[in-house]
């Protein structure tokens, strides 16, 4: 579009109350990184615009963090950035926790209740650190190694994807990139680790 056309739309924006209109300077490095690699010839490599939009996640800028997908029409690409899955990533965690504190409370039952009772979930306090220091040893180093479980909308329909990062014991799984398919619309999409970048394939 043409300057004046462009002044026109930045006005409208403003007076719609935008709050993507002004921009900073790592904001406006950060769109003409994005323009110039979906243009097909990217101005930083790859680590570089990581740390650009950690810088602008922490910022928690806008234009860094978008959690409804957005397609550029000259090329067809649709991105979105998805979000941390904690709760379902802390389960991972649940069964082998479980397992330690019934063998803690069975073995401290063994030991201290023909001299004195304790109540049950004392126990379990007293054994929390040994119990949480094994379970995340065990279910990082063996079970579940390098996991991570993000979730967010699919870049082209918008239902709700859950991505897996990492093995499950001796099962290979998605390192720095899963490239999945959307069980919805059945568009392949990819999704960075890092930046939780989500964007469809160039057909």
């Amino acid at each position: 579009m043409g300057d004046e056309e462009f002044d026109l739309l930045k006005e409208d924006l403003q007076w719609n109350g935008s709050p993507l209109v002004q921009m900073n300077r790592n904001e406006a490095k950060y769109l003409a990184a994005v323009q110039s690699y979906l243009n097909g010839s990217p101005i930083m490599d790859d680590k570089e615009f990581d740390v650009l939009k950690a810088t602008l996640k922490t910022e928690e800028s806008k234009f860094a963090v978008s959690t409804e997908p957005k397609c550029y029409i000259d090329t067809g690409i649709c991105t979105v950035t998805m979000e941390d899955d904690n709760f379902r990533n802390n389960l991972l965690y649940l069964p082998v926790g479980g397992i330690l504190s019934l063998v803690w409370l069975g073995i401290s039952f063994e030991i201290i209740e023909p001299f004195i009772r304790i109540n049950p979930i004392l126990l379990i306090a007293l054994g929390f650190p040994g119990i949480y220091s094994v379970t995340k040893t065990v279910t990082d180093g063996f079970i579940f190694p390098n996991n991570k479980i993000v979730y967010g909308p699919c870049p082209s329909c918008e239902a709700e994807n859950r991505i897996y990062f990492g093995d499950i014991l001796t099962v290979e799984g998605f390192k720095d990139v899963a490239e999945v398919k959307c069980p919805n619309c059945k568009t392949f999409f990819t999704v960075q680790r890092n930046t939780l970048r989500a964007s469809t394939v160039p057909k």
